[in-house]
């Protein structure tokens, strides 16, 4: 599965279901995760990140190539 962010494509990791309604993707366990951008440019890292946990958790994307 992919999804577009900002202009850009990136992959969504195995395991993962969405978006639902409010754009949040899920775990298997039912925990939501966000598309998140840190830094700006070249070195910009899109993750995806959780949004109502005690947990905070990560998971950099790779981006997808369009040719």
């Amino acid at each position: 599965m992919t999804a577009t962010f900002n202009g850009k494509v990136f992959k969504i990791p195995r395991g993962y279901k969405g978006p639902n309604e409010d754009g949040f993707y899920a775990n298997g366990h039912g925990v939501e995760y966000a598309l998140v951008q840190y830094g700006r440019g070249e070195d910009a890292v899109v993750c995806l990140e959780t949004v109502y946990s005690r947990h905070v958790r990560s998971v950099e994307l790779e981006e997808v190539k369009i040719t």
